[in-house]
């Protein structure tokens, strides 16, 4: 947080940084200790994984309540906007931290948490692992509290705090950090959360309290260890416990490579303690989209999976000269559109924002939002099959292209996997020239037109739109529910949808399928072979659909011809066949799920 928060702490608490406690020492258990659970041992490590629910679009605010989350949730709802995931960011809590909800704030918490896994939405809560000697919200609405926090005492007089429970400004308050390496203050600290935990809360969001620590040796129960190793423990216990008590699809929400305010840019959480990772803290206008892509692809380039950042940026407010920084729908809506291409979309920002409440072109950034939002949730077959992908073989799954920031810097290109080339645009011209790497073919998403070499990109008219590619032989699995994104229609949900241009060289792909099976999608000479199909499959198939004759299928060396309809209608109908679109240069291919490998081939 801006250095100004910490001198009016140091103003308020009369005291300043690195302040010793004078009661308890790290490593030791004086006798005023009242904490009577046994020392845990280290959680064995956590399998590395992001599950399939963190690539739906998220939702958060910065001060919200309980009626507001409702209210928020429903206006998404009202405006058939998707969301997979809502963040309660601080305060949340009687005091920090407690892993209590304020009952004021969000009273009958078990039933929120109910009622959105009703909707199928999971629920994220912010912390940090600082308790507070005092503490303070100094954003409008926040909450005021007295005195120290409940569990404060206890933590100092077991000993469970580093550097000898010394305390520290942060932006909530003065408070000392939880030593990670102490086996009774691990367990101290789970049984604070295990209430939390029980109740059903599906993650975390880390903030970077430790950073407030300003020693670069920390002291704790295992001795002396550096800054950074304190600073990867921390996240890692946070994601081992979750995971011990929710399962392998709990998730912990957390910074990848970051420089924010006066710190220095470092990486927070190790790679394999990152199943989200966000780069936040930007501003809102230009200079923070750039801000955030250059973090996002450090943290690419650095093997983190899956990344992403706050859409249209956190600050409203410019932390080094406090001016503030004016709403502007167009940075918001190239923005989104950049986001929607990243595997981790979440909108938040300290101005709370919503589609709705933005001061210009309502109904545009509504729809615009609407639209990409849909996308993100159609694509989450690919992204998460390219995350379980990269987890087993190293990498990430967004690539940026060129190996370093003097390479990257004023392109801003990146990968999706090797499918989609994004560029995107990061001024308010509108306009940018995008080089498409030779020796291969390119298609525009938007046009299905073949694209080679540097292609000028002019939509200074067109808010919705992002200058997006599509590699020869792409394999796209989707979860498409309606005609929004022009990939289908209602009668598509629950079908598999399957995008694919064929190329002469031969592509295949695997799809990570609910069952932890996967299926091998594989390209053959004017079509695709599955190794099997858990759902009715829809696919769309780049083909001059005039020298389209006819559709076959083969299961187990039985071929078949597929019944050719009309219009997309009669094809919804029917359990399989075909249909040509001229106006996209493509064919739609309709079969039954199967437990058998079969293909699909156009003559």
């Amino acid at each position: 947080m801006p250095r100004r928060l910490l001198l009016c702490v140091c103003l308020i608490a009369a005291c300043s940084n690195g302040e010793e406690s004078q009661r308890g020492d790290t490593g030791t258990q004086p006798d005023a200790c009242t904490f009577e659970g046994a020392a845990e041992a280290e959680l064995p490590e956590p399998k590395p994984h992001t599950p399939r629910w963190a690539f739906r679009p998220w939702i958060s605010k910065d001060i919200s309540d309980g009626a507001d989350t409702y209210a928020f949730v429903k206006g998404f709802e009202e405006r058939d906007t998707p969301v997979g995931v809502v963040v309660l960011d601080s305060p949340w809590e009687t005091h920090y931290n407690t892993f209590v909800p304020n009952p004021k704030r969000y009273p009958e918490f078990p039933k929120l948490v109910s009622d959105l896994h009703a909707k199928d939405i999971k629920l994220v809560l912010w912390i940090t692992q600082m308790v507070n000697r005092m503490a303070f919200d100094y954003e409008p609405g926040g909450d005021r509290y007295d005195g120290e926090s409940p569990n404060y005492e206890e933590g100092l007089a077991c000993g469970f705090y580093v550097n000898g429970g010394d305390t520290y400004g942060w932006w909530k308050g003065i408070g000392a950090g939880v030593d990670f390496f102490h086996p009774r203050a691990r367990a101290w600290w789970h049984a604070q959360q295990k209430p939390l935990l029980d109740l059903g809360v599906d993650g975390w969001k880390l903030d970077f309290g430790e950073n407030y620590i300003d020693t670069k040796v920390v002291k704790t129960f295992a001795g002396d260890k550096p800054h950074q190793a304190y600073s990867e423990a921390y996240y890692r216990d946070f994601l081992a416990y979750g995971r011990s008590s929710r399962g392998r699809d709990f998730v912990t929400m957390v910074r990848p490579w970051d420089m924010s305010y006066d710190f220095e840019g470092r990486f927070f959480a190790r790679r394999e303690h990152a199943p989200v990772a966000w780069v936040g803290d930007n501003k809102r206008d230009w200079v923070g989209l750039v801000d955030a892509l250059d973090h996002v692809f450090r943290s690419a380039q650095a093997g983190y999976v899956v990344v992403g950042s706050d859409i249209g940026g956190y600050l409203d407010v410019d932390d080094k000269n406090l001016a503030k920084i004016p709403a502007d729908t167009v940075t918001f809506s190239r923005w989104t559109a950049m986001s929607a291409w990243m595997p981790f979309f979440q909108l938040h920002g300290r101005a709370n924002y919503t589609p709705w409440t933005v001061p210009d072109h309502v109904d545009e950034t509504v729809a615009m939002y609407r639209y990409w939002a849909k996308l993100h949730d159609a694509l989450v077959p690919l992204f998460y099959s390219l995350s379980e992908e990269a987890w087993a073989k190293g990498g990430s799954m967004l690539k940026p292209l060129g190996a370093t920031p003097a390479e990257w810097a004023n392109d801003w290109r990146f990968l999706v996997g090797d499918v989609f080339l994004v560029a995107p645009l990061i001024d308010a011209t509108g306009k940018r020239d995008v080089k498409l790497p030779d020796g291969t073919r390119w298609f525009d998403w938007w046009t299905g037109e073949e694209r080679s070499g540097a292609v000028a990109v002019d939509l200074a008219a067109d808010r919705l739109r992002l200058p997006v590619f599509v590699r020869e032989g792409a394999i796209v699995p989707l979860d498409v529910v309606d005609d929004a994104n022009a990939l289908g229609t209602k009668a598509s949900k629950g079908a598999r949808t399957i995008l694919h241009w064929p190329s002469s060289k031969a592509t295949s792909f695997a799809l990570h399928e609910e069952d932890d099976v996967t299926t091998s999608i594989e390209s053959i000479a004017s079509g695709l072979k599955l190794s099997r199909s858990t759902r009715p499959v829809l696919l769309r198939m780049r083909a001059e659909t005039s020298a389209t004759k006819a559709v076959r299928i083969d299961e187990a060396g039985k071929e078949e011809e597929l019944p050719f309809f009309a219009t997309r209608a009669e094809l919804d109908a029917a359990l399989r066949g075909w249909m040509r679109d001229a106006a996209e240069k493509t064919v739609w291919i309709k079969v039954e799920a199967s437990a058998k490998p079969f293909s699909i081939a156009t003559r």
